[in-house]
């Protein structure tokens, strides 16, 4: 894997791709998912990727820092695909206004990055 932007393309494609449609284990061990993984993500609210890079910004951190820890890609992207504050972050983004950075649940992820 190259790499966080790497990672959220395919899990964007994979989690956009029709829920009937087989991936082989193959696919998802290219990712280091499970298929319990790809059914939690799949079940999220969509463009988890602008959110977290949206919301990263915010917080002072750019893509290239999201870049150096791929590890995290999975627990970002859970955490943002589930959170209840999606669709205000989504008009947020929109709007060009500033997300609820009090509100999220990848907050201290991101402030860890910061203070590493």
């Amino acid at each position: 894997m190259s790499g966080y932007t790497d990672f959220f393309h395919k899990i964007a494609r994979i989690v956009s791709s029709p829920r009937d449609e087989n991936l082989s284990d193959r696919e998802l061990s290219d990712l280091g998912l499970s298929r319990a993984d790809l059914a939690m993500l799949r079940s999220g609210a969509p463009q988890a990727r602008e959110r977290i890079l949206a919301m990263a910004g915010q917080f002072g951190l750019t893509e290239a820092d999201l870049n150096a820890h791929p590890e995290l890609g999975l627990e970002l992207a859970e955490k943002c695909g589930h959170c209840l504050q999606a669709e205000t972050c989504r008009d947020a983004i929109r709007a060009g206004a500033r997300l609820p950075q009090g509100k999220c649940p990848n907050a201290g992820i991101y402030r860890a990055l910061l203070d590493g």
